[in-house]
């Protein structure tokens, strides 16, 4: 087995029997509560404690969430113990790229949830000392929108998932997510970027990875700005509204990572309290606009006059 290798991500240590593609190696100085350890061994087929089951995975330790075991089949199965370890048992013939997909997808996100860290679903660009997170359901188009900003110059700081803490204020800070953007192939020709170093998600799928240049302070806290919700629009028309209150609490509780499972594990709370702290004190806006290729220029380009007034 080749030797462990250590990254940073969500402000963890991350000590990983795993290679992680897309995520800063580091080294330097970390409080011992801070740092997680991935392991490749031997996960239990189920655990006498199971609570739940989901499509794809199954939980257990009852309403602490302590112990949290999923199993995908032909991929591999999990143990997150307690937000401080992962066991991962890789399936027969299992491809690398799957075990890692679901390990940096769901299994990190859960991880986060028992540590009070709220994964939220979205894209993120830095913009001057802070940043712009989009969110939007599978498929609304937040990695083409940032893989286009990323073009115009701006600093991507996470794809799919970035993470939220509040400090003794309330303020939402959130920590950069992976360092790279997954991209449908259409994407990848229509906005030009080179097939160099571009990695495919998983064998048979259509998506893949772009590696993206690391932003500047890639391990330091951004202070949330403004949120968009992407919305696709019936029309040809781009407009951007403000979204508040309840409205603006559902949006971002609706773009929780994998809020289904968390509520069950007993961390919906902690996540409803992120978020109603982020409706407060952050403008959410609800940016409609033609889902096609042809609309995205004019789409940026209003947004752009929008985030940056």
């Amino acid at each position: 087995m080749a030797e462990a290798a250590t990254y940073r991500l969500a402000g963890l240590r991350i000590i990983s029997d795993l290679p992680l593609f897309g995520i800063q190696p580091c080294g330097g100085e970390f409080a011992f509560q801070d740092e997680i350890r991935i392991r490749l061994a031997l996960v239990p087929s189920k655990l006498c404690s199971a609570a739940a089951t989901f499509r794809d995975s199954q939980h257990v330790g009852g309403n602490d969430g302590k112990e949290v075991f999923l199993d995908f089949p032909q991929v591999a199965r999990f143990l997150v113990r307690g937000g401080k370890e992962i066991l991962i048992e890789p399936a027969a013939a299992s491809d690398p790229g799957e075990v890692r997909a679901y390990l940096l997808g769901t299994v990190f996100g859960i991880l986060c949830h028992q540590r009070g860290i709220i994964p939220l679903h979205a894209s993120a660009i830095d913009v001057e000392d802070c940043c712009v997170a989009f969110v939007g359901a599978s498929g609304a188009g937040k990695s083409t929108l940032v893989a286009a900003l990323a073009r115009r110059g701006y600093e991507t700081i996470a794809d799919d998932v970035c993470f939220l803490q509040t400090d003794e204020k309330k303020v939402i800070r959130v920590r950069p997510g992976i360092g790279r953007i997954r991209l449908w192939a259409d994407a990848i020709h229509t906005l030009g970027y080179e097939r160099i170093g571009v990695e495919q998600e998983m064998h048979g799928y259509n998506k893949f990875f772009v590696p993206v240049r690391p932003p500047p302070r890639p391990f330091d806290y951004r202070r949330l700005w403004r949120i968009y919700e992407l919305h696709a629009a019936a029309d040809e028309n781009i407009g951007v509204i403000p979204l508040r209150g309840v409205t603006a609490v559902e949006v971002l509780m609706q773009n929780v990572y994998r809020l289904g499972i968390a509520e069950r594990l007993g961390f919906k709370p902690r996540a409803f309290s992120v978020c109603v702290a982020a409706a407060r004190n952050i403008p959410v806006f609800r940016l409609s606009r033609p889902k096609h290729f042809q609309a995205l220029a004019r789409t940026i380009e209003i947004l752009e006059a929008h985030m940056l007034k």
